[in-house]
């Protein structure tokens, strides 16, 4: 219901069916079915707001938003190519993108304060070392959790982790074209998740 309340567009045709896509690699044959079903109730609830002026025009790259999410990525790359070690500084991308870095054509909007992008969040934020200690947590997060997926037995602690698991995977893939991680309530989610999906003291308990 989240979903559709908030009428978020990433979350809809990026994050969920990343998620869902996931749950249907690492569960194979025993996810097709539900994974199929939940895209189809997705796809009948959509039904009525296609004509939504907020989703008219979602897949329109010549104007509104994704032309405008094009154009703030090209000015980020612009600014990276200037400060490709350090970024711009935290909380500095605001300033420097609508007094130097803005393209004329999307001059329209100037006060963005974010590249709505994970990665270029984080390079423009906290430099080319933050990029790679978001990678260094990613990549440890998946290959420890994935592990212990495999390992676990059936039952509620492997459910738990596999939704852990698919939860981080729809972030991620909604945080490539939207903010995802450097406001207070978002940075909680993340790590929340990456600490929850780490193994407790006693064997065949996740942290909840």
């Amino acid at each position: 219901a989240a979903f559709f309340l908030t009428f978020s567009r990433g979350a809809l045709f990026v994050g969920l069916p990343a998620g869902l896509l996931f749950l249907l690699l690492l569960r194979g044959r025993r996810a097709l079915w539900p994974a199929l079903a939940a895209l189809l109730v997705i796809a009948l609830a959509l039904i009525p707001f296609v004509s939504a002026e907020r989703f008219a025009g979602t897949f329109d790259l010549s104007q509104g938003t994704a032309f405008f999410r094009l154009k703030l990525w090209q000015s980020t790359i612009n600014m990276l190519a200037e400060h490709p070690l350090t970024g711009v500084g935290l909380d500095n991308f605001l300033y420097a993108y609508r007094t130097r870095y803005v393209l004329p054509e999307a001059s329209a909007e100037l006060d963005l304060s974010h590249p709505h992008n994970i990665v270029l969040d984080f390079w423009t934020r906290l430099g080319l070392g933050g990029v790679l200690l978001l990678l260094w947590l990613l990549v440890a997060f998946f290959r420890q959790g994935i592990g212990r997926y495999c390992r676990l037995p059936e039952g509620n602690d492997r459910a738990l982790l596999l939704g852990l698991l698919a939860a981080m995977v729809a972030a991620l893939a909604h945080g490539l074209i939207d903010h995802s991680f450097f406001l207070v309530d978002l940075a909680f989610v993340f790590v929340l998740i990456l600490a929850a999906a780490q193994p407790s003291k006693s064997p065949g308990e996740i942290h909840a």
